[in-house]
């Protein structure tokens, strides 16, 4: 069971937080044992419905995990031993949520967990990839080269993320307060005009007639519209959220125009970068691609290196199998992989495929920012020039007939 603390540190700070054990005495004992003075220990209350939608934020912000990672991997590269390295970093903590997460992590490395599996357990925080990269730094014993990787990666996701909400806040912004300003002119002024039209026995154009169309349907069934677009929204997050629906998102997913490219680009740098970490630590080649599939969080890339990993098995080379992916794997990986195979620097050049296709996703992103915004801005302006079409040009017309 779960119960709520307040306990003060060795400078005399005051922590707050959450500790799950079997008992208030057996977490009192946990607590103390990260040199915790426990001045208040409570069980935790089952948050209700309510509590749920008005409750505080529970999330991880992409910066507060990028910094751990940072931490974790600088004080593990320091001969810090692993349980140490997180009980320090739990002190440290920024926020309550991270202070819980590092928490149930340090409980279950403590219950006999490897620290790949007490990641996995919270896939909602850190993702397949990551517990997945993390379980080959464990199987090759290089984890404090992984952990460094996963912190760059992290700190550069975050970047990217920033960027992106930097250049589209300002399109954002527009388009929000065109959809409120068109909501009000469709819902209110729309039907006005039609009336309007009707005492002048005249019959408005085309576009305001697809608008007082459109205005007097959310007039009627607005809410309706709206309760059902929630519920689908809901529906779609929690289906892809299952194994089912990220089995079907991850074989569309590379079907879509552009987008699709990119991510195919991702999951092989992330495949290769894998497979060369693993071969590099003494891995067999057949168990590196098994966990390289896994760790693309891609049902697709996760069923090739299974099939690779066979098809070692039956004596097959890798650069060989890999020509019957083209789709997937582009000549490119085969040749470079061909090379590793006959110079026995697999490793090498696999992780030199990663870093290619890095930087291929560096540019790709920075392209479509650069895009983004000026394609925004365009089709404000084509929702602008319909509503001037449909409304202001309407009513000049009728003034000037009268």
């Amino acid at each position: 069971m779960k119960f709520t603390y307040q306990a003060k540190d060795q400078t005399g700070n005051i922590k707050k937080g959450t500790i799950e054990s079997q008992s208030s005495e057996a977490a009192v004992r946990t607590l103390q044992s990260y040199g915790l003075v426990v001045l208040e220990i409570s069980p935790l209350k089952k948050a209700t419905f309510l509590d749920a939608i008005l409750g505080k934020r529970t999330a991880i912000s992409r910066k507060d995990l990028a910094v751990f990672l940072r931490q974790f991997a600088t004080l593990l590269s320091s001969q810090v031993p692993l349980g140490e390295a997180l009980k320090t970093l739990f002190l440290q903590a920024s926020t309550p949520q991270l202070k819980d997460l590092i928490f149930e992590l340090v409980s279950d490395l403590d219950s006999g967990l490897t620290l790949s599996r007490a990641i996995e357990k919270r896939n909602d925080v850190f993702g397949e990839f990551y517990s997945q990269m993390i379980k080959s730094g464990e199987i090759s014993g290089r984890l404090e080269e992984v952990l460094t990787y996963l912190a760059d990666y992290a700190e550069h996701e975050n970047d990217l993320v920033d960027k992106a909400k930097a250049a589209v806040s300002y399109p954002l912004f527009l388009v929000v307060t065109f959809i409120v300003i068109g909501a009000v002119i469709t819902i209110f002024l729309a039907p006005q005009m039609a009336s309007i039209f009707e005492e002048f026995g005249k019959a408005p154009p085309v576009a305001t007639q697809i608008l007082i169309t459109i205005g007097n349907f959310l007039s009627k069934f607005g809410l309706l519209v709206l309760v059902a677009l929630g519920g689908a929204i809901w529906y779609f997050t929690t289906y892809f959220r299952s194994r089912e629906g990220s089995r079907v998102l991850g074989i569309y997913l590379l079907k879509v125009p552009i987008i699709g490219k990119v991510y195919k680009q991702i999951f092989i740098a992330r495949f290769c970068e894998t497979a060369g970490t693993l071969i590099q630590g003494g891995i067999p080649t057949v168990t590196a691609f098994e966990v390289a599939g896994g760790s693309t969080g891609n049902y697709i890339y996760y069923s090739l290196g299974k099939e690779i990993a066979e098809g070692v098995k039956t004596g097959e080379s890798i650069s060989n199998i890999l020509k019957n992916y083209y789709e997937y794997f582009p000549p490119l990986v085969g040749q470079m992989v061909a090379v590793g195979e006959n110079t026995g620097r697999l490793d090498e050049l696999l992780r030199k495929v990663a870093e290619y296709y890095q930087k291929e996703v560096n540019r790709a992103f920075a392209t479509l920012l650069d895009l983004l915004q000026p394609v925004l801005v365009i089709i404000i302006g084509i929702a602008v020039a319909f509503l001037v079409a449909a409304v202001i040009l309407p009513i000049y017309q009728l003034a000037q007939s009268v």
